[in-house]
């Protein structure tokens, strides 16, 4: 593979068979040490924390970010959402825009702040967690409105382009 895109979802409904997939979980994580491009949102950012936990369960997950995504009774974010590379991503370059939503019922824990964030919301909200290539947040991308993010991702993926 020449990258990966782990899109959104709900992991929470599948947590016990992710976590029981050890050797996916492994594949994914050293894929991401490899330094090759990967994006994923929301469930997918979700799967790629170090647990989720629910009210009573805690599923290990691929562990790339040191943090783990709590499952919320109420919406945590909802809304059409624009965000600006802070810094050249597999997704375009600094200044660039991409442009989606966001509709989550989870949080993380508090990320530590040695992890670079790649991109602001249009509400000043942070995000776009860097580790390695891999490039994490909540926000689902419309590709539709942001085709230059998918061809930066696509030339990424062509050139193994590591930032």
């Amino acid at each position: 593979l020449d990258g990966l895109y782990l899109g959104g979802g709900y992991p929470e409904l599948h947590a016990q068979a992710l976590t029981a997939n050890k050797t996916m979980r492994e594949q994914i994580q050293t894929f991401s040490q490899s330094g090759k491009p990967i994006y994923a949102e929301c469930g997918g950012f979700m799967y790629l924390t170090k647990a989720i936990h629910t009210d009573t369960e805690e599923y290990p997950m691929v562990g790339v970010y040191p943090v783990a995504a709590k499952m919320e009774q109420r919406l945590r974010r909802l809304g059409y959402r624009r965000i600006e590379l802070q810094q050249n991503t597999a997704l375009g370059t600094t200044g660039s825009y991409g442009y989606g939503h966001e509709f989550h019922y989870s949080d993380i824990e508090p990320m530590p702040e040695a992890i670079q964030r790649g991109y602001i919301l249009d509400d000043g909200h942070t995000e776009g967690y860097l580790v390695n290539n891999t490039l994490a947040g909540y926000v689902h991308l419309h590709w539709g409105r942001t085709p230059e993010a998918a061809r930066s991702f696509i030339q990424a993926m062509r050139t193994n382009q590591h930032l």
